[in-house]
């Protein structure tokens, strides 16, 4: 079977794309709160962040889709789930205990001026989980923080399993789907809005719109003729999300205020951000279905530097806001000090034998899908 490289590509691409992401909203002050915030307030941050959040976890949860099919032509479903244990379960606890606690410290001197020992925040931090709501993380409470992308996907992979093999089981839902036009696949947009009415959200998208992208990876953009597709109409698809994003969000959300259409609930915003999903398919397949030595190293370490890096930028973004420099270059600092510092972690630590397995990093004799 051949790898499907430009799934690799994109993969750590977008998490390299969450350091100057996450940095942008300590600018956000104003729209939403952040563990840490800069006395400045950008709008070109605002705008910078929430085009990005309009596909990059629909990107990354389709992505999961697809791999789940590769996963399972060449594994048992009980090895299947054995390994979203060990590769997503597993870090998502040891990040709840090592990572969630340094970025609440933080959060907690910062909002609420608290001047005692990191043990006290550490054990506040659990105190708190009696008393959880949706923002408290912010304030230094209990929270899952940016692990729960990590625990969403571990719950869809285990109840996608289900749905994936009673579908098999059905002889009435063994359909061979040979081929979905570019049409459907872009309207694909409208079940997924009205699905982010139903249950609760994260990253303006819900539970179950997320639920429906993964399958979408599986059963759609695991099709070699929808790759195919996918590339052969890449230009216009990048032109259309262009012009989307350009036209109906900064125009009308920021420039005319209509800031309702730069959530979720808006079909709008679901719809920038799904053909940025369906462009950058295309394009990762026409521009980026290589390899070399800088992409599997980076393919490698995406998923550890993911889990670190949130507790390492809040860090750092702590002690930036305070210098009297410019935003343009706090934002610099906190951007390029957070990438040196969590790949400077994830050397240690995959090369200590014990805790590379807590962060997720395979043994260097196995690759996994």
């Amino acid at each position: 079977m051949v790898r499907l490289h430009y799934i690799d590509n994109l993969r750590w691409m977008c998490i390299l794309l969450l350091f100057p992401v996450h940095t942008a909203t300590v600018f956000c002050a104003g729209w939403y709160g952040y563990y840490v915030s800069s006395d400045y307030s950008s709008t070109a941050a605002h705008c910078f962040y929430v085009f990005v959040e309009s596909w990059i976890m629909p990107l990354l949860f389709c992505i999961a889709g697809m791999s789940t099919k590769f996963a399972l032509q060449k594994r048992t479903s009980l090895v299947y789930l054995k390994e979203r244990v060990i590769k997503l379960l597993v870090p998502f606890l040891a990040g709840m205990v090592l990572i969630c606690p340094i970025i609440a410290y933080y959060a907690l001197k910062f909002h609420t001026g608290y001047t005692g020992s990191f043990a006290g925040a550490f054990v506040h931090f659990f105190n708190s989980i009696q008393n959880i709501q949706a923002r408290n993380g912010i304030y230094g409470d209990f929270s899952v923080e940016h692990l729960w992308f990590i625990l969403f996907l571990f719950i869809i992979s285990v109840v996608a399993l289900g749905v994936i093999l009673l579908g098999r089981r059905l002889a009435g839902l063994h359909l061979e789907i040979k081929k979905v036009s570019l049409p459907i696949l872009g309207f694909l947009f409208i079940p997924l809005w009205l699905l982010n009415f139903v249950g609760f959200s994260v990253a303006e998208y819900s539970f179950m719109s997320y639920f429906a992208m993964f399958l979408i990876g599986y059963y759609l953009f695991a099709m070699d003729s929808v790759q195919v597709q996918l590339e052969k109409y890449w230009a216009v698809l990048l032109a259309a999300w262009i012009i989307l994003t350009v036209g109906v969000m900064w125009i009308a959300g920021i420039i005319l205020g209509h800031f309702e259409i730069l959530w979720g609930n808006s079909a709008v915003f679901v719809l920038i951000g799904w053909t940025g999903v369906l462009a950058l398919m295309g394009v990762g397949r026409h521009l980026f279905n290589i390899t070399n030595n800088f992409a599997a190293y980076m393919g490698a370490a995406s998923y550890p530097v993911y889990i670190i890096h949130q507790a390492i930028l809040v860090a750092i973004a702590y002690y930036v806001v305070m210098l009297a420099i410019s935003p343009a270059l706090q934002f610099a600092a906190i951007v390029i000090f957070s990438l040196l510092l969590t790949f400077a972690c994830y050397e240690i630590i995959r090369r200590i034998p014990v805790v590379r397995v807590l962060f997720g990093i395979t043994s260097p004799k196995k690759k996994s899908s």
